[in-house]
């Protein structure tokens, strides 16, 4: 699907598109990219919080399913999906990003079932009801709610769902390390602040259901020492106070958000 780049970019999407565009080109001639995404297992045992396993257990089976993903970056989600049998439509603003999701998507032999868009998630060039899944990795908190809501749901077919894997910035701890202390592969946009539930709400009412998951809390510890696999007791406290203690739940550093059409 070839869509020509639309008008009416904001000052805010016009600087992202040029410090994305930078950071995903420099981080390519870095050698930091590497062409071949890892298998799934693999890709798990990364994941800080535990939360793409979930992402992608609620994804379910996407064989044949045609998925929006919104905010394609560097496109290792973009592949995943794919190999999961999805038909992927991946866009960005970031024109760096797209080049390396296509080269990645040859590099990992699912080419054919990705289509790569220069497009902002906020103005969707799609007609109605065309997907099945809109997804975002690290999307929802660039976006406008107010205007990203109603598009998303326009574009999914009925009984349609979008899922967002987030950053959440209601702990005001983290959001003073994000602010002004050093950790590793740390980067953002000056436009960019982390998820906050007021955000969520807002693209939730335009969908019937929202469901929403907190990730890493106390196993945040684990990544501090450089040990993230090292304290399986911390991840089990964790699942128990999420579960059982509504209260802590903002104090965790990601989110899964679920909408239903």
């Amino acid at each position: 699907m070839n869509t020509p780049v639309p008008a009416g970019v904001t000052q805010a999407q016009q600087q992202d598109i040029e410090h994305f565009d930078a950071y995903w080109r420099e981080l390519l001639e870095q050698g930091k990219l590497d062409p071949e995404i890892p298998p799934d297992e693999a890709m798990w045992r990364l994941d800080l919080g535990r939360s793409l396993r979930v992402t992608f257990d609620w994804l379910g089976d996407l064989r044949d399913k045609r998925v929006l993903e919104l905010g394609c970056g560097p496109g290792d989600y973009t592949v995943m999906l794919a190999r999961r049998g999805a038909h992927v439509t991946a866009l960005d603003i970031a024109i760096s990003s797209l080049d390396i999701t296509r080269r990645r998507a040859l590099a990992n032999h699912v080419a054919a079932e990705i289509d790569v868009v220069w497009m902002p998630a906020e103005t969707l060039a799609f007609p109605n009801a065309f997907f099945d899944w809109v997804v975002g990795f690290g999307l929802l908190h660039h976006a406008d709610p107010v205007a990203l809501g109603p598009e998303v749901r326009r574009v999914l077919k009925p009984g349609g769902r979008a899922l967002f894997r987030e950053p959440l910035g209601t702990n005001p701890l983290l959001e003073f390390a994000r602010n002004y202390l050093p950790y590793r592969s740390k980067h953002h946009s000056e436009n960019e602040h982390p998820l906050r539930y007021e955000q969520i709400r807002e693209v939730g009412k335009s969908f019937r259901m929202t469901q929403v998951r907190e990730f890493y809390l106390f196993s945040m510890i684990s990544r501090a020492v450089g040990g993230e696999m090292s304290f399986p007791w911390l991840w089990k406290l964790d699942e128990y106070m999420i579960e059982h203690v509504p209260t802590v739940r903002r104090w965790c550093r990601y989110v899964l958000v679920e909408y239903a059409t």
